[in-house]
């Protein structure tokens, strides 16, 4: 049996959809990352989250259909009573869900950002800082809502309220705001220091502005804070209080799951440049030579080819795009070529993928 009416639909219809996006995104970044062999510790950190926003999922759609987003009207039938403390207790699991599950998303891409500045001491201090802050504030948080009522069960279950107590609603409600509100300006600060990061560093354009626009997909996960924000008012609520609170829950949600998409956008570069460019290579033969496809031996030098053929339409003409980088067996690039690692001296494939190289084209008929 269930109870699945009024504003529940939207509760379980938002957390669904964004949940299936989270996990897709998540699949295509474990893609790009195996295939590259370029897996980082904010893979790892990412990889965590998924046990506290599975907890997160399991408290919003088991709310949606256990009373979160139910009218006192609908309670009141026969047979319905019992949903309001089921419903109360799906929305415990929400708020522990969301806190426990923001640190980890919020810090994998965090740790992205500290990993691409290493060396720049000013922008690691900054991010440390903002790290420490949005950690220590969700775990206030966490704390509070878990010795909120005494006994737990008290929050759900009015037998157990009897022998103890719960915190008055407003304070519930001042957490949720400050909570909040250190979370969207740490969202703020992450979203937008990849700016002054690469603003000076020698990439093309282009490059540039699609690295930044990745890493500052952030901004959305806040927007849906900012959204929250309005309807936290909602927890002080004595009436209608599950169905109150139903915009929480759903903006809530969405703040940990856009978290985590945007997450794992950021890691998909190179999944795009093949859909961009139509070619299935993956560079997964990289960790050879970093900086180079594959590499050989050949008399003195390191060899490092690509091929590609490309035909257009039906024409006669057919084109033959080779793409030659060779490099001396002492490490210095021959006179005719380029390579320049970017962010960081040494960087391996699948962190900087960046080579300038000399095209010979051939066409044939």
């Amino acid at each position: 049996m269930a109870i699945y009416t009024d504003a529940a639909p939207s509760v379980a219809g938002s957390t669904i959809m964004l949940t299936i996006l989270a996990f897709l995104t998540y699949g295509l970044r474990i893609y790009c990352r195996l295939t590259r062999k370029s897996w980082a510790m904010e893979d790892w950190i990412m990889t965590a989250a998924l046990v506290p926003f599975t907890v997160l999922v399991a408290g919003c759609v088991g709310g949606a259909f256990n009373g979160i987003g139910i009218l006192n009207s609908t309670f009141a039938e026969p047979g319905n009573e019992r949903y309001e403390a089921e419903g109360k207790k799906f929305f415990l699991i929400f708020e522990v869900g969301y806190c426990a599950a923001i640190i980890p998303i919020k810090l994998s891409i965090s740790w992205m950002l500290i990993r691409v500045a290493s060396g720049r001491k000013e922008y690691l201090y900054v991010q440390y800082a903002v790290i420490a802050t949005f950690v220590i504030m969700n775990i206030i948080a966490l704390i509070f809502i878990l010795t909120n009522c005494i006994p737990v069960e008290a929050a759900w279950n009015a037998e157990a309220l009897k022998n103890g107590h719960c915190q008055p609603s407003y304070v519930l409600a001042d957490v949720y705001y400050a909570c909040t509100a250190v979370n969207i300006l740490t969202d703020w600060v992450t979203a937008f220091l990849p700016i002054p990061l690469l603003w000076n560093v020698q990439i093309n354009r282009n490059t540039k502005i699609s690295i930044i626009g990745l890493m500052g997909l952030g901004v959305f996960a806040s927007l849906s804070a900012c959204v929250r924000l309005k309807y936290t008012v909602a927890l002080t609520s004595e009436n209608n209080y599950l169905y109150s609170i139903s915009n929480v829950v759903i903006w809530g949600f969405a703040e940990n799951a856009i978290g985590m998409i945007v997450g794992n956008v950021a890691t998909l570069r190179p999944l795009f440049r093949i859909l961009r460019d139509g070619r299935t290579s993956d560079y997964k033969n990289y960790h050879e030579s970093p900086g180079f496809n594959s590499s050989h031996r050949t008399g003195g030098a390191l060899y490092s080819r690509n091929y590609e053929l490309a035909e257009h339409g039906k024409s006669v003409n057919h084109t033959a795009i080779t793409s030659v980088v060779d490099r001396e067996r002492q490490g210095s690039l021959s006179d005719g070529d380029s390579q320049k690692d970017i962010l960081d001296n040494g960087q391996r494939p699948g962190e900087a993928d960046i080579v300038v190289n000399r095209q010979v084209i051939v066409a044939y008929d």
